[in-house]
């Protein structure tokens, strides 16, 4: 027994001491690369946006610690490079992967799938028996988000395995969610502080990302992955969370509000690429949303001939037109317009004394509501408004409260079978006026708003679904 005991305490020893001299080895690969990137909080970039600042991982940009040593993300500089430029939907140019191998590291993960397959799998280095593995990993799906987990966890708790590089095009919204997720699970960030951290990083992107948001919210770390404090306080960037007595919500209502512009440099009308990915999520919420259709009004500063203007203001909104047409929305679902100068978000009295900043305000693109066209349904004889119509008026609530300025006549109907005129003419209005309570009732400032009663004269189908109720935006006159 005594013999049993000396041998399991022996065992228990060299078990131990082993721990601690592997921990040592990987806080010092640690420290090897804290020392290299000068970099101590996750804010810190190590190359900026045009993927400047660090001139050995150049062609990554938006470069940025998740975990010391092991973990780091950003997007790849396409559109910015100096030569042989390409469109920003794109993975790593060469020379970005060839860095990142120079610079030690083992894996790199794309994580969109456009253009991938012009990418190479793997590097081999010229001098070394490094190798640079490349994957397509999107984050989304638990088992791709797992893989992503299995190989931070191997870089963390092997000193042999260099850092891993998660990029997406802009390093803001893709790159940032997997970040949360590691900080979640290596570094112990509440739910609160990891959705923070994704809207500290995103450069001021964030609206409408709540497929992001709710990716976050429901991810609980895994017990195949835990690590030791010491690793974690080795490995775990400074983070100031300022609003840590925040509560973030859901803000994809901002997005229904249409409470967006997409801003453009001086004389430019080809799309940036920082709106891009805002624009696929813009598409998405109209494919979600049938029943709203939108303008995409191009707008100018006052610098420069109005005719120019005029036309490079269409051209803003054709370009961002033709972008959401592509991402499957349907046209009968947009317009565009160009405004020129006539429709500035900054007033100047005198143009040439116009301050920059107000001249990059006007420069935009902006979203107005043209037509909702859902049609409330009531069953025979009924004003009553069913549950999952409630959850539409909802949606339509936060698309009617983006604009102060909107008109809106809820229009009531009835089918032909339900009674004479009299009798379809009164229940036509207490329909619309049933739907005009429900919004004033949720907040909605209804000083713009009228709602009327059509009885059967306006029949669109010849049956039930005449039993309805339209909205109408009147136009100025």
């Amino acid at each position: 027994m005594i013999k049993k005991s000396l041998l399991f305490l022996l065992l228990f020893s060299i078990n131990f001491s082993f721990s601690q001299n592997t921990d040592s080895l990987i806080i010092s690969k640690v420290n090897t690369y804290k020392l290299k990137y000068k970099v101590n909080c996750v804010q810190d970039k190590i190359t900026d946006n045009q993927g400047n600042g660090f001139e050995d991982l150049y062609g990554t940009r938006n470069f940025r610690a998740i975990l010391h040593g092991v973990a780091y993300r950003g997007g790849g500089n396409n559109y910015y490079h100096r030569t042989d430029k390409r469109n920003n939907k794109n993975p790593l140019p060469m020379d970005g992967l060839n860095n990142l191998l120079e610079n030690g590291f083992s894996t790199s993960v794309y994580l969109y799938r456009e253009n991938f397959e012009i990418a190479p799998p793997f590097l081999t280095h010229k001098k070394s028996e490094d190798t640079l593995q490349y994957y397509q990993l999107g984050g989304n799906s638990l088992s791709s988000r797992d893989s992503i987990l299995m190989l931070t966890y191997n870089s963390i708790v092997h000193e042999n395995i260099g850092p891993v590089y998660l990029h997406c095009w802009n390093g803001w919204h893709q790159s940032g969610y997997v970040a949360a997720i590691l900080l979640k699970q290596f570094c112990g960030y509440s739910t609160e502080k990891s959705l923070h951290y994704w809207e500290d990083c995103a450069d001021n992107w964030t609206r409408g990302y709540d497929r992001i948001r709710d990716s976050i919210r429901t991810f609980v770390p895994l017990e195949k992955y835990k690590i030791s404090k010491e690793l974690s306080d080795a490995i775990c960037p400074c983070y100031n969370d300022s609003r840590s007595n925040d509560i973030v919500e859901n803000n994809n209502e901002q997005l229904k509000s249409l409470k967006v512009s997409v801003k453009f440099p001086l004389d430019v009308s080809d799309l940036p690429p920082s709106v891009s990915t805002f624009l696929d999520e813009y598409a998405n919420m109209l494919k979600e949303n049938k029943y709203l259709s939108v303008e995409v009004g191009g707008h100018t500063d006052c610098s420069g001939r109005e005719e120019y203007n005029l036309t490079l203001s269409e051209n803003r909104a054709k370009n961002v037109y033709e972008y959401i047409l592509v991402q499957g929305v349907d046209s009968s679902q947009l317009s565009y317009k160009g405004y020129g100068e006539t429709d500035p978000k900054k007033v100047c009295s005198n143009c040439s004394n116009c301050p920059k900043e107000f001249h990059a305000i006007n420069r935009r693109i902006e979203f107005k509501i043209k037509n909702i066209s859902f049609q409330i349904n009531f069953e025979k004889g009924s004003t009553k408004i069913n549950v999952e119509d409630k959850k539409v008026l909802n949606n339509i609530l936060s698309i009617l409260s983006s604009d102060d300025n909107i008109k809106i006549e809820i229009g009531g109907h009835a089918d032909k079978g339900t009674g004479d005129d009299f009798i379809n003419e009164n229940l036509s209005h207490i329909r619309a006026e049933s739907v005009f309570n429900y919004l004033k009732d949720n907040g909605l400032d209804m000083t713009n708003i009228t709602f009327k009663g059509y009885g059967s004269k306006q029949e669109k189908y010849g049956d039930q679904r005449d039993r309805r109720i339209e909205f109408k935006i009147l136009e100025d006159e």
